[in-house]
């Protein structure tokens, strides 16, 4: 594989690492996680999906093609925290999917949008 090739692998893993900074934003930033009980870590967005998105980003260029394996183990790990479950091998993907879905509608409905930015 080329550099083009992990270029590629860097922004798609920078656009999923962006997307799970997102969720993490949500559940662990403004603590809305059903898990876990203190305040909020960092409620600053743009932390969130600036670091995740660089660290998969960063991952993308290493793994290449084993990028998608890695996303997916990163979001059933958080789902399987947040409903305090041990991981198993079938249906993980599809419940993950189901929680991203959730995560990113609740984030679509309850973020104020500013009158600035429309």
């Amino acid at each position: 594989m080329g550099i083009f090739d992990r270029i590629i692998y860097s922004v798609i893993g920078a656009i999923s690492g962006a997307l799970l900074g997102v969720v993490c934003w949500w559940l662990y930033g403004l603590a809305h996680s059903l898990n876990y009980q203190g305040v909020a870590m960092d409620p600053v967005l743009r932390h969130w999906v600036i670091w995740v998105g660089a660290l998969f980003a960063l991952l993308g260029a290493v793994l290449r093609d084993e990028l998608g394996s890695f996303v997916g183990d990163a979001l059933s790990g958080i789902l399987h925290f947040e409903v305090n479950d041990a991981p198993t091998e079938r249906g993980a993907s599809f419940a993950a999917l189901v929680f991203l879905v959730i995560c990113l509608a609740a984030i679509w409905f309850t973020v104020p949008i500013h009158e600035a930015a429309r």
